[in-house]
């Protein structure tokens, strides 16, 4: 049996906030990235990204590309495409979009929260990389922000601190009305994907562009721990849904769960996108390792 309650419903963790430690992590990370291109370039790889073009990631290998881009050993490793980034090819404009609608506001940990924190991370390698980066925060009144150098980090963080979960606006709205120019070569989506219809990422579809597909969920949203009575807020709705969660009902949430996830993997691998669905528990330097240097 549902009900209704027409209490506006509470979010648990609506907003972000970047504690001291924070910009500690994203130097041991960067310096974790950098050992590990300094061991592949002594392996004998760098010759792959030709005389003196300096070495800053991996993205999927795209139809239709030269072969000779390919990194072999990656995919022998892997069993999927991958082309190696050069700093030449990474001076571009990167294009950084968190969902900042109301179930991102679900936790703990809060999504956005870690949303937040993966795309700040981002956007200091990338300014390391030389690009310029472009940051949307969907439903945010205060538009983006474009980050050129690393005095802008400061600005970038309080942009994120601003703005808390609320509201419908979410990813689907911002392909509805993107308008990417022509030489943003990279593409970040973040967000818990509710809703998400992988068919409307066609519309920044670009030869030469990379997309990725960062999914985040909170832990009892990837394996809800109680069976009984449950509240689960409704956050882009007016209230609060309470149901009985038996055996039944948990079985059809998960095998309906699997199945998006299934389904979005399945299209990020037929058009060459890197996605992968992360729990908002675990630190953001494991989905950002898993951005740069695919495993």
């Amino acid at each position: 049996m549902r009900s209704r309650s027409p209490e506006p419903a509470p979010l648990p963790a609506p907003g972000v906030h970047f504690a001291g430690e924070y910009h500690r992590r994203i130097e041991r990370l960067s310096a974790r990235l950098s050992s590990i291109r300094e061991r592949r370039e002594g392996a004998g790889s760098a010759a792959l990204a030709g005389s003196g073009q300096e070495f800053v990631g991996y993205r999927p290998y795209r139809p239709g590309e030269d072969l000779r881009m390919l990194d072999w050993s990656l995919l022998a490793r892997l069993d999927r495409p991958f082309v190696r980034v050069t700093r030449r090819e990474a001076f571009e404009h990167w294009a950084v979009v968190v969902d900042g609608s109301a179930s991102m506001g679900v936790g703990p940990p809060g999504k956005l929260q870690w949303a937040a924190e993966v795309a700040a991370a981002l956007g200091v390698l990338a300014l390391r990389a030389g690009a310029t980066v472009d940051f949307t925060l969907t439903g945010s009144r205060g538009g983006g922000f474009r980050a050129r150098r690393h005095r802008d980090f400061p600005g970038l963080l309080a942009f994120f601190e601003a703005h808390e979960a609320a509201g419908s606006v979410g990813l689907v709205d911002w392909l509805g009305h993107s308008n990417l120019k022509p030489d943003v070569g990279r593409v970040f989506l973040i967000g818990d994907f509710v809703d998400f219809e992988p068919e409307s990422t066609r519309q920044i579809f670009r030869r030469g562009r990379e997309l990725s597909l960062v999914q985040v969920l909170a832990p009892e949203e990837l394996a809800p721990s109680a069976q009984g009575p449950i509240e689960w807020a409704d956050p882009e709705g007016d209230g609060r849904v309470s149901l009985m969660l038996d055996h039944g009902r948990r079985a059809h949430y998960e095998g309906a769960l699997h199945a998006q996830l299934e389904a979005l993997g399945a299209f990020a691998l037929r058009h060459g996108l890197a996605y992968r669905c992360w729990s908002s528990a675990r630190p953001f330097e494991d989905a950002v390792h898993d951005l740069i240097v695919p495993r």
